[in-house]
C-alpha cells in the first residue's frame, strides 16, 4: 500500500479526534469508528475474493487500502487518546 493511504488515515483520525473533543463527546468513539471500518473492509476483501477475476481483484485492492487507512487511523486515535486527557 502507498504512504498516501497511511497519511490519509492519520489526517482523518486527527480530524475526527478534534471534532470529538470540541463537541465534548468521548474520544473512544473514534476508536469504535475505525474498528467498524476495519471489519467492513475485511468483509469487502472476502467479497472481492468471492467475485473473482479482475473485478474481484479491484474490490479486494480497494478494501485493503481502506483497511490500511483504518489501521493507521486506529493507531493514531489510540495514541491521541493516551496523550490528550479529557
Amino acid at each position: 500500500m502507498t504512504p498516501q493511504t497511511m497519511i490519509m488515515g492519520v489526517v482523518v483520525s486527527v480530524a475526527i479526534q478534534l471534532i470529538l473533543r470540541y463537541t465534548k463527546r468521548p474520544s473512544y468513539e473514534g476508536l469504535i469508528l475505525f474498528l467498524i471500518l476495519i471489519f467492513l473492509s475485511a468483509a469487502g476483501w472476502v467479497v472481492g475474493f468471492a467475485i473473482g477475476g479482475w473485478k474481484g481483484m479491484g474490490y479486494s485492492a480497494l478494501a485493503m487500502m481502506v483497511m490500511m487507512a483504518s489501521m493507521a487511523g486506529l493507531v493514531t486515535s489510540f495514541i491521541w487518546s493516551l496523550l490528550v486527557k479529557e
